[in-house]
């Protein structure tokens, strides 16, 4: 199969320009300056498919309601739609490995109805997008050994991340702010100082030697590894001698500048930048941006702010250009998951290629295809 596209603002790993692009077989064959063949695009910008490293909204389906669990293959598919809206056409849905309450979908039995369901629905051909799984593992839990020996041979594991969320520093650093959210949920104080010195035992006894866990088994089979939360250069430089070479959402600008030193690609969520900073008080991602220090974007929990993350940088304050804004959400992540065969519009790269154009200042999807295959 071959078409092609002209007259599109065609974006480069590291131009832009109105031009054309010939696929065939599902592949990137040529990238031309002008040409006059093909779908007409009328100016509007074609750039690759973009790659979310780390997605919580598979459980969104799941559990479209507290307590009301869905049909997981019918989750999937759900999910796939509204990644592809979005121009999300490689997706790493994170499960958390250790984090477990029977209320929510990071259960025992959760975890794998979910993996699977989502591995049934790609074999029987109903998902479009190309979709891996990113293991969030949470290295205090006493469980997570005996969990990861389950879960982490599933076919579709791609990505491993260390995990701590211990109140009291990374993420929750703010220990005030954290505990007080316990007291609002109804916890008394009694309950708040029993719960917390559980985790900090549970910390104190595992989370070393479950990191080691983790990281010889993400090298053992070849599986990129990240360090999520990093609050500094302690974090960073434990990480990095294990094998990590991601930073997820590092929680401080020192962190970030660390991670950078020690050649990993350093990963801010999405929602940070489009809501003007981290829900949590940690450092802003436009801090990051403005530093130097940002390379790549994950959605976190909303998938579309990644094609709005890679627009918002080509205005003020930032002044991207095109080429750069989007490589965080394409190229830079296909780096960071150590995919070779996406995340730049060249010859030879899968044709998973986004239609944008921009009304009102958003950027709104005209159509999406992956493989050479229109997806939406």
């Amino acid at each position: 199969m071959e078409f092609a596209f002209k007259n599109a603002q065609v974006v480069t790993a590291d131009d832009s320009f109105l031009g054309s692009v010939l696929v065939r077989d599902g592949k990137i064959v040529a990238v031309d300056r002008g040409g006059s063949v093909g779908e007409d695009l009328a100016g509007d910008v074609l750039m690759p498919g973009v790659i979310d490293l780390h997605t919580d909204n598979l459980e969104k389906h799941f559990f479209p309601r507290p307590n009301i669990d869905w049909n997981p293959i019918s989750a999937a598919v759900t999910h796939d739609g509204c990644c592809l809206s979005v121009g999300v056409t490689t997706v790493f849905d994170s499960l958390s490995i250790g984090t477990f309450n029977p209320s929510v979908a990071r259960n025992h039995d959760n975890l794998p109805r979910l993996a699977n369901g989502l591995l049934a629905a790609r074999d029987a051909g109903m998902l479009k997008a190309d979709h891996r799984l990113h293991w969030r593992c949470e290295t205090p839990a006493d469980d997570l050994p005996a969990r990861l020996e389950q879960l982490a041979s599933h076919p579709l594991t791609s990505l491993f991340s260390l995990m701590d969320h211990t109140p009291g520093q990374r993420q929750y650093r703010n220990i005030e702010k954290h505990l007080a959210n316990w007291s609002a949920n109804g916890m008394s104080v009694q309950d708040i100082d029993e719960r917390l010195a559980g985790i900090r035992d549970r910390q104190g006894r595992n989370a070393a030697n479950n990191r080691r866990l983790v990281a010889d088994l993400a090298k053992s089979r070849g599986i990129p590894l990240a360090s999520h939360d990093d609050e500094d250069v302690e974090h960073v430089d434990e990480a990095a001698d294990l094998g990590a070479t991601v930073s997820e959402f590092p929680v401080t600008i020192e962190a970030a500048r660390r991670a950078k030193e020690r050649g990993m690609v350093v990963v801010m969520g999405g929602p940070n930048l489009m809501r003007g900073g981290s829900y949590s008080g940690n450092v802003p991602a436009s801090e990051l941006a403005d530093a130097g220090l940002l390379d790549a974007f994950a959605s976190d929990y909303v998938p579309r702010s990644l094609i709005e993350c890679a627009f918002a940088l080509t205005a003020a304050p930032f002044g991207w250009s095109l080429a750069r804004a989007v490589a965080v959400v394409t190229e830079a992540p296909a780096r960071a998951a150590q995919l070779t065969d996406r995340g730049t519009i060249t010859t030879g790269a899968r044709a998973d290629l986004v239609r944008v154009n921009t009304r009102g200042g958003l950027p709104v999807v005209r159509g999406v295809w992956v493989e050479g295959q229109r997806a939406a």
